[in-house]
């Protein structure tokens, strides 16, 4: 369920990075788009494709909304705006170099445990992500993760970093549920950023595989129906996406500007410079 926005008696003013690695996150590009955007006298904001947060991470807004499809990835979230500390003292119990069989194991737990909003959840989800190839987040037809190892000697955020995020979060409600569930939330003057599932930018492409449900061209059709609602509104709505024909067409009435980002587009370790559209309304 929704909760009601909270208030924050103290703006955070720090620019954060994120904790996890998210494929298709935004840290490499996230300068690039607030040079794009004018966010003066903007008091709420909504992100209900929260990934690896960048964007809230960056920004100082005295309400924040952030929402995801991803349960395990909120009760992260969730715990860390709780209780950074027993987060951190939790990854700090992992030894390294971290092994195949450690990770794997720690993978079976985390989904035989998907889904529970729990400290030891979100630790698990932490490491997985910090540990697996990539740092991508995929599961299969039945809904579990089954990214393979990939790094021995993970970096995990230090106390401080986790604290910070943590002092950030106080300003935000977090939810697990789908983009749509902002529609009657949202009003005249708020900022929402959609960072959608990219389409495939190639037969391999994966990183748009992090839930069951995948994003395809009917599910960009609709968001761009939302965008449109939400700009009538009075909304000021900035939407990041692949620069494809497709994309455009659907934002020919909006401001378009170009960027450039490296991704991964397959299973090999090897990224490429692709072109990526910042799309917004004011």
């Amino acid at each position: 369920m929704i909760e009601k926005i909270n208030v924050f008696q103290e703006k955070e003013n720090k620019s954060l990075k994120p904790f996890i690695r998210w494929a298709g996150g935004k840290q490499n590009l996230i300068n690039e788009i607030f040079l794009n955007l004018d966010l003066d006298n903007i008091e709420r904001f909504f992100e209900p494709f929260l990934g690896g947060a960048s964007f809230f991470l960056k920004s100082n807004f005295n309400q924040s909304f952030l929402s995801d499809l991803n349960p395990n990835l909120i009760n992260c979230y969730q715990q860390i705006k709780n209780d950074p500390e027993s987060v951190f003292i939790g990854l700090s119990e992992f030894i390294t170099p971290v092994t195949e069989g450690i990770y794997y194991d720690i993978r079976d737990r985390f989904n035989k445990h998907s889904g529970d909003q729990t400290l030891e959840q979100a630790v698990r989800f932490i490491f997985l992500n910090r540990t697996s190839f990539n740092g991508i987040y995929r599961v299969n037809k039945s809904g579990k993760y089954n990214v393979p190892f990939g790094k021995s000697n993970p970096a995990f955020s230090s106390l401080e970093h986790l604290k910070d995020i943590s002092t950030k979060l106080q300003s935000a409600t977090l939810a697990f549920d789908y983009y749509d569930s902002i529609e009657n939330l949202t009003q005249h003057g708020d900022l929402i950023y959609l960072d959608p599932p990219y389409p495939k930018l190639s037969d391999t492409a994966y990183f748009n595989h992090y839930t069951l449900d995948k994003f395809d061209q009917n599910s960009q059709e609709k968001l761009a129906d939302f965008a449109q609602k939400q700009s009538q509104k009075g909304c000021k709505v900035v939407i990041s996406n692949a620069d494809l024909e497709d994309i455009r067409n659907l934002y020919n009435n909006w401001t378009i500007i170009e960027c450039s980002a490296y991704r991964f587009i397959s299973c090999k370790k090897e990224k490429i410079k692709v072109k990526e559209l910042i799309i917004k309304n004011f």
